[in-house]
């Protein structure tokens, strides 16, 4: 996974620069009958092009461009990205089908590719596109308005469900429930001769399509209740990534001169008009690192710079409001703790208040109003962006991102643009090994329990805090008390928006797992603290693996922050006995160690160094090395 610059000079270099891995993939299985073996109908580097994933990561599954319906394209594992790719032109539909050496197929839905992403983005970030955009297909085009089993298009979800879950136990990837990747072969796809009929839309929606399919594929051993499983968890996975804004860092921004719109950031002020000068105008500034996990919680935390400037207001945002702030206001955390407000999953809107809570008496949340996800990939929160961003040319007012917050007297309000970055994928069960997702008598190791030790640099202290990566991939605390923050092993008796262990102790959503790293045993995982039970590491950061800009100058130069990415190393703990344990550590990507940081304690730092403040101590403990040690209290289980 490679380190993502967010913020290029404008949305043309933003898609150069992150679609950084293009070109065909290598692994290419021949199709009989002239079905061509790549997986798109164009390249990266042609103009207009857009590369897609699937959520349920199945190489092998048909497709059809419209803009070029002679030619049959599959998808294939991309093993930069951990995902099922292809590729197809802007603005086309895309047919997706099982179809081999006969003229018998199976029917899988058409998407229109403008409802996925308009712009090709970084290999890391696709758009995805999901098993309910292809039920979505099947049901003439009406989108599931509920996350149920009852409703429609989510049924004929389930049935895609069971028909991939089916195809994979026959292929032996994992337990029925389980979402593990597979390759549908060119003789599973001729298979399909032994079908007396195809499948059509309408046999989803009829349920037919269960014994039509039986001479092919026996879906009936996955039940109801496994196939809305998987699509839950799909759903869910999709929306899980971090999401990242920033204050204003462009200069001209907001002129039409440049004729392209760009991000303007989180930028709003205490008046109707940001650009007048009334004596009691306030600007504010901020920016944010939030995460949605497995389960569908985000939380994170921000900063924000609020006050008056000492300079007359400059031409853009960048080089007037954006340096005077961070030079002359003290910048003031945010946290947001655990919610689901965020973006809702199957509307890709913020449609309730998403609040971040500050410690000064005076103020009113942080609250995010509004906001929609384009290209699954980007929140727009001005005209002139969310044009470039969706080549819409009609304005589109409910779709912005927006904010606003009541500080005494006065309301603030405002805008922000927000990056979806590393999107979340499966978990491979070679190294993901759960109760769930094993055989019986077969050894796992989720839930596993561990401490975090946080080293500062400058300075002998360290702090110790117990965790517990779940049999879903989430990572809460595990603290036997606020004065004690040591791991105990100690299992969930309450879940949902608040956790609680033993003792009524109250735990906290701290981190998710990205993804499997297969070739080194290891799974890649990022952590957010945001919550001041933390103390001294409250706000601290690990395995963003993104660049936080933490300084503009006036002539619109910019300084940057690297936050890298993490892993655990499983290999040792995956080769021990039942009722054992054995050695883990961290590494970043590149096998040295892992770093944490605390954004908000390092703008504070930048605010005393250009202010001459000598006091600094409550920027102490900003940033350093992170390492990981088993509990004492933990082994491997067996099913």
């Amino acid at each position: 996974m490679k380190k993502q610059i967010l913020w290029p000079f404008t949305l043309s270099t933003l898609v150069v620069a992150l679609a950084g891995c293009g070109g065909e993939s290598a692994n290419v299985n021949p199709e009989p009958n002239q079905v061509n073996s790549v997986n798109g109908s164009c390249l990266l580097k042609d103009k207009n092009c857009v590369e897609f994933a699937l959520d349920y990561p199945v190489d092998g599954i048909n497709f059809v461009c419209s803009s070029d319906p002679d030619n049959t394209y599959m998808t294939l594992m991309e093993p930069k990205t951990n995902a099922a790719t292809g590729r197809c032109s802007e603005g086309d539909k895309i047919h997706f089908l099982l179809t081999g050496s006969s003229d018998k197929q199976v029917e899988l839905g058409t998407v229109p590719l403008s409802e996925i992403g308009n712009v090709s983005t970084a290999s890391a970030s696709l758009p995805r596109l999901s098993i309910l955009d292809m039920a979505k297909g099947l049901n003439g085009g009406t989108a599931a308005t509920s996350l149920s089993p009852n409703d429609k298009t989510v049924k004929i979800a389930m049935a895609l469900a069971k028909i991939f879950q089916a195809l994979g136990l026959e292929r032996g990837a994992g337990v029925v429930g389980d979402v593990q990747p597979f390759g549908i072969l060119a003789s599973k796809k001729a298979d399909l001769s032994l079908l007396l009929v195809s499948i059509s839309a309408e046999d989803y929606a009829s349920g037919a399509y269960v014994d039509k399919i039986r001479p092919w594929i026996d879906v009936s051993q996955i039940s109801n209740e496994d196939a809305f499983k998987v699509v839950q968890t799909l759903v869910l996975m999709n929306n899980s990534a971090t999401y990242q804004a920033d204050f204003p860092i462009f200069a001209n921004a907001l002129s039409d001169k440049t004729g392209i719109g760009l991000p303007q950031g989180l930028y709003g002020c205490n008046a109707t008009d940001c650009k007048t000068s009334p004596a009691n105008l306030r600007h504010l500034i901020g920016s944010f690192i939030i995460l949605t996990d497995r389960q569908g919680y985000t939380f994170g935390s921000g900063v924000q710079w609020r006050g008056p400037l000492k300079e007359q207001l400059g031409s853009d945002l960048a080089t007037s409001v954006t340096v005077d702030l961070l030079k002359n206001i003290e910048p003031a955390k945010m946290n947001a703790l655990a919610q689901t407000s965020w973006i809702n999953p199957l509307t890709k809107s913020i449609q309730q208040p998403f609040k971040f809570n500050l410690t000064d008496p005076n103020s009113d949340d942080f609250t995010i109003t509004q906001g929609k996800l384009f290209n699954d990939y980007l929140i727009a929160g001005t005209e002139k962006f969310y044009k470039q961003l969706t080549k819409d040319p009609n304005a589109s007012p409910s779709s912005y991102g927006l904010w606003q917050q009541n500080y005494g007297t006065d309301t603030f309000k405002g805008s922000f643009d927000a990056f979806k970055i590393f999107p979340i994928g499966y978990l491979d069960n070679d190294v993901f090994k759960s109760k769930s997702n094993v055989a019986a008598g077969q050894k796992y190791i989720f839930p596993l329990y561990a401490n975090l030790i946080f080293k500062a640099k400058n300075s002998s202290d360290s702090v110790a805090l117990g965790i517990a990566i779940d049999e879903s991939g989430d990572i809460r605390t595990d603290m036997q008390s606020a004065s004690n923050k040591t791991t105990a092993c100690t299992p969930l008796l309450t879940t949902g928006a608040t956790l609680t262990t033993d003792n009524n102790q109250v735990q906290y959503r701290i981190g998710t797992l990205g993804a499997t790293d297969t070739s080194n045993k290891a799974v890649t995982f990022r952590i957010l603290l945001a919550n001041p039970i933390f103390d001294k590491i409250d706000g601290a950061v690990i395995g963003a693996n993104t660049n936080i800009v933490s300084d503009v100058n006036s002539e619109g130069k910019q300084t940057s922050t690297v936050i890298g990415g993490a892993r655990v190393n499983l290999g040792n703990l995956l080769s021990a006995n039942v009722n054992k344990s054995a050695y883990i550590s961290l590494s970043d990507f590149s096998g040295t160690g892992v770093k944490w940081t605390n954004i908000y304690k390092a703008y504070l730092n930048n605010y005393y160094e250009k202010n001459s403040i000598a006091n600094r101590a409550a920027a102490d403990f900003r940033e350093g090395d992170v390492s990981i040690e088993i509990a004492d209290c933990y082994k491997v289980l067996a099913k």
